[in-house]
């Protein structure tokens, strides 16, 4: 769905020398997928749960709460090493591991005063420490409130993640 132009999708890579992250934004082409680093770089596609019966059906195991808190699932589809890097959303999060395996290092509490790099499209921390790590396989889920700083890198080529934010 990601080559659709009615959907939202991007393109994380960080180049593997210069450390620098790249964002670029769909619809894709397939051509673009064959011509990927091997490490290093994510897909996101937001609102899958809007194409997907099979997505929509996992809100059903959100039921304990309220129905219009939650705003959509993103899927993130990931080669090893590859992650959208540090950062704090100011929403719930529950991660979802579907496929393959992530290391997810979660920092301290932020806010808008938290220093971020200077980048065009991607709010990353100037400044991340991580203060726990956990590694999720298939099944594993992760839950994040508001404002808690993480990082999560692919730890195999087969890594899928569902967001579920509320």
């Amino acid at each position: 769905i990601a080559f659709e132009p009615s959907v939202e999708s991007r393109l994380v890579i960080v180049d593997a020398h210069t450390h620098e992250w790249h964002c670029e934004h769909g619809p894709f082409t397939e051509s673009r997928f064959d011509q990927l680093p091997e490490r290093g770089w994510t897909l996101l596609v937001q609102a899958v749960d809007q194409w997907l019966p099979q997505v929509a059906a996992l809100k059903r195991c959100f039921d304990f709460l309220p129905r219009w808190r939650l705003d959509d699932i993103m899927i993130s589809i990931s080669a090893i090493d590859g992650g959208v890097g540090p950062h704090f959303d100011s929403y719930d999060v529950f991660l979802l591991q579907t496929g393959g395996t992530r290391h997810w290092q979660i920092g301290p509490l932020c806010n808008k005063s938290t220093p971020l790099l200077n980048h065009p499209e991607l709010k990353l921390m100037a400044d991340f420490r991580a203060e726990k790590t956990y590694d999720l396989g298939v099944g594993d889920m992760l839950y994040l409130p508001p404002g808690i700083a993480h990082w999560g890198s692919a730890a195999s080529d087969d890594c899928v993640t569902c967001s579920i934010g509320f």
